[in-house]
């Protein structure tokens, strides 16, 4: 049981402090080329995503 709790309290903790520092994340993420190139393949695999990231280039 108090294993369960400290192992809680520590996924809480790590999603709180993603949150708060998201942009921080996402900018050091973005910063390497071959995870940018990954994340943005990905984005551009959803059809809705990609069209209204198409129109708003065009």
């Amino acid at each position: 049981m108090k294993g369960f709790v400290i192992k809680s309290f520590l996924v809480f903790l790590a999603i709180a402090l993603g949150y708060r520092m998201r942009y921080r994340l996402m900018n050091s993420a973005l910063g390497n080329p071959l995870i940018r190139r990954f994340l943005v393949g990905s984005a551009m695999s959803f059809p809705g995503l990609r069209s209204k990231m198409m129109d708003e280039i065009i």
